[in-house]
């Protein structure tokens, strides 16, 4: 055994040593008993805390979608600002920053193979192979990747996006599929004149997404402004339904002792 690995046979021992003494400390006495207890309890609020943080995000967002999806009906969005031409007879609908564009790509391939040959020894260790080998290369399947990140305009008739590397020009006529994910999270756009299935989605999941707009600009485009305005009211009115029951779970019951008189 050379130096270097006596040296690091020495560090297990004494790492496995001061685990014995660590745990032996803690599990046998009331010290050590109430530090366990402790970091436990402290584990858990930790957790609880952080459930309830993510948990008060997503219903922000909600909030947020809620109301972006009222103002979009009624008008109200903001104009999509310098760097940006509509076509003739092209109406603005809503501009949406810090947005990701998705599109399917390879991952590589693969080797699987086998030897078919003989093996025999030369000299000391070393071997010599007789034979040939066989197999064949797998391209991988593609998965959805993020290419690039920029913001997405969306209009009576498109669907834009411009990154810092890519743009892509969606026209609504000719998207034969548009699948908004949970919460309008993303959205995945077949077009009949590209192979691939591309998409856009949020940074982060408690942002505003671009599936909810992408439907309604979609439905405006195919069945006019009354139907996509229907939509969005029920879409509206199915996600302040999930926020009043949540808002009626963790309300707290009012003490006895300070309900009003009947």
């Amino acid at each position: 055994m050379n130096s270097k690995s006596s040296g690091i046979g020495c560090s297990l021992l004494i790492l496995l040593g001061l685990l014995f003494y660590v745990g032996q400390f803690l599990f046998a006495t009331p010290v050590g008993w109430a530090i366990l207890v402790g970091g436990i309890s402290i584990a858990i609020v930790l957790a609880s805390n952080n459930k309830k943080t993510k948990q008060a995000k997503l219903i922000q967002s909600l909030e947020q979608t809620a109301q972006i999806l009222e103002d979009v009906a009624a008008g109200k969005a903001e104009e999509p600002g310098v760097g940006f031409n509509l076509k003739k007879g092209e109406t603005f609908i809503y501009a949406l920053p810090n947005v990701a564009l998705t599109e399917y790509q390879s991952t590589g391939s693969s080797y699987s193979g086998t030897t078919a040959g003989v093996s025999f020894p030369l000299f000391g260790n070393v071997r010599g192979n007789v034979g040939g080998q066989s197999g064949q290369i797998t391209k991988n399947p593609e998965q959805l990747m993020i290419v690039d990140q920029g913001r997405a305009i969306f209009t009576d008739q498109r669907i834009i996006f411009t990154g810092a590397k890519l743009v892509r020009d969606w026209e609504l006529d000719k998207i034969v599929e548009l699948a908004p994910g949970p919460n309008g999270f993303n959205v995945k756009l077949a077009v009949s004149n590209r192979d691939r299935t591309s998409g856009l989605q949020a940074l982060t999941a408690y942002e505003f997404g671009p599936g909810f707009i992408a439907a309604y600009v979609f439905t405006l485009h195919s069945d006019g402004q009354a139907k996509a305005k229907a939509w969005i009211q029920e879409t509206v009115k199915q996600i302040r339904s999930v926020l009043a029951a949540e808002a009626a779970k963790n309300a707290k019951p009012t003490p006895p002792e300070l309900e009003q008189p009947k």
